[in-house]
């Protein structure tokens, strides 16, 4: 048990973040050190404070075991930056940079990330490069006030070199991406956290598609009524390739109804389990333009196969990859998850070796996040961090990428990660995914459809304004009308004066 006590500040959500890069299983609390002495009653403390001086906040955090000062790490605001217009985020990022100095001390643990924890880790880049910041005094600002690595500074930027030339003001302003969601599996995975229901028959499915090209036709008419031009279209899940050949056709002939498919730049839709995926369905996908499709293997280990509750073997994963190549699919995607329960960085060569050998267009490597609403997480009784095999497979993928052509190009990263790691996105030259990279640096509006579905619109100030749907399948069809009622107003109310 950890116990915080806030003096001159109340940063419990950063205290917080800042604990779990070490740490996803100790407990904690927290108290006011302006309303009572600490006690030291739990096995460790944390004395974190805030002051001003003499025109500066200074930021300490002692750690104690029991009564006993362990360790103590203060820092002062004119060693931030890109903060520095910013009050409340000056003091959060000290509060959080003097908290995380001491918990990496005590854990010996030196996170490649230091102490960021958010999700858009280039957009400090690209908002650093808006603000007239230098590419060497970036550079400085990761390394010194966030503490990241090198190598990840080095990643950082191949990535920014491949995002830059999709970043142009006006144009952004000017474009929408749409997601069309597809709530249904043929089975969950156990570290899978999405809106997703299982064993649906045909009939509730039916239902969910007619009520969802009912909200396709209105989210476009809306689009097109403030000018936005539509630049991708990504169906997502779930499992997209659990619908049979007429549903499929039936979201696409709702999009062909307000525009002709090839002039949308790309169209991905998930295949994503190969146990969905039959040559009459990807026919289908072909006679409808899209042009980017995922087959996600996860792993090639068999063993984790079955163990996480995917319906499918390696043979199969081969089988239908040369299927869609058959067809005359030019632009695949095949993910992969690093730090599932039982594998090793041999594990991860041997997955990455065979996907290569595959000269998919793109991979896309996850490392494992504990999601609270997922199997593994909720049957785990130690969510391990495991620092150094994180590491050690991200090296055997970012060697075994490089080797054969792939560069880095887009990147995420989630709480209660694996190793404090991130999602990458590599690609053959000239193959990556729009949609991807302009949802992760919120770079264009995203209109969302389907259940769970996130828009996130852009306003005059490039925020963007978000807008969820529900969750619940019976709610989202008989509140059809409320949802798209909420979509208009915001976007009319989000997109005055772009």
């Amino acid at each position: 048990m950890l116990r915080f006590y806030f003096s001159g500040h109340n940063f419990e959500y950063e205290a917080r973040n800042a604990l779990r890069v070490f740490d996803l299983n100790i407990e904690y609390d927290v108290k006011n050190m302006d309303a009572e002495e600490p006690d030291f009653q739990c096995e460790y403390s944390i004395v974190s404070t805030l002051e001003e001086q003499e025109g500066a906040y200074i930021s300490t955090a002692v750690l104690y075991r029991k009564k006993e000062k362990i360790n103590e790490k203060s820092f002062k605001s004119h060693e931030i930056i890109l903060e520095k217009e910013n009050d409340r985020k000056m003091k959060k990022t000290l509060v959080t940079k003097s908290i995380h100095n001491v918990l990496k001390s005590h854990y010996s643990i030196v996170p490649d990330y230091g102490i960021l924890t958010g999700v858009r880790v280039v957009k400090i880049l690209i908002a650093s490069r808006q603000y007239g910041r230098s590419d060497s005094e970036i550079t400085r600002i990761l390394k010194n006030t966030y503490e990241v690595t090198d190598e990840k500074i080095e990643l950082l930027w191949d990535i920014l070199n491949i995002e830059e030339k999709y970043i142009n003001e006006k144009m952004n302003k000017e474009n929408y991406n749409l997601y069309i969601g597809i709530p249904f599996c043929p089975t969950k995975c156990s570290y899978c956290s999405f809106t997703s229901f299982i064993n649906c028959g045909q009939k509730k499915i039916d239902d969910y598609v007619d009520v969802l090209v009912q909200e396709i036709h209105a989210t476009i008419k809306m689009a097109k009524v403030r000018n936005l031009k539509l630049h991708s279209v990504y169906i997502g899940g779930g499992t997209p390739s659990v619908l049979n050949i007429e549903q499929i056709d039936k979201l696409f002939a709702a999009i062909k109804s307000h525009y002709d498919l090839n002039s949308i730049r790309e169209i991905t839709f998930e295949a994503g389990r190969p146990d969905t995926i039959t040559l009459e369905k990807l026919q289908c996908l072909k006679n409808n333009n899209v042009t980017r499709i995922s087959i996600n293997p996860q792993s090639m280990n068999e063993k984790t196969l079955l163990s996480m509750g995917r319906n499918h073997n390696t043979q199969d994963i081969l089988e239908k990859f040369q299927l869609a190549r058959n067809i005359g699919f030019d632009c695949i995607n095949m993910d992969v998850i690093l730090g599932l329960p039982g594998e090793n960085e041999e594990d991860a060569l041997n997955t990455i070796e065979k996907i290569v050998n595959l000269k998919p267009e793109n991979i896309t490597v996850h490392s494992l996040a504990y999601k609270k609403n997922a199997e593994l997480t909720r049957e785990s009784s130690q969510l391990l961090k495991d620092y150094n095999l994180m590491r050690l497979m991200h090296d055997e993928v970012r060697e075994s990428c490089r080797k054969n052509g792939y560069k880095p190009y887009y990147m995420y990263r989630q709480k209660n990660i694996k190793g404090n790691s991130e999602n990458v996105g590599y690609c053959l030259p000239a193959k990556e995914s729009i949609y991807n990279m302009i949802i992760i640096e919120e770079l264009e509006t995203i209109l969302a459809c389907g259940i769970g579905g996130s828009s996130k619109i852009m306003t005059e100030n490039n925020h963007h304004e978000p807008l969820r749907n529900f969750k619940s399948l019976e709610e989202y069809i008989s509140r059809i009308d409320e949802i798209l009622e909420k979509k208009k107003n915001l976007l009319n109310s989000s997109l005055e004066g772009i």
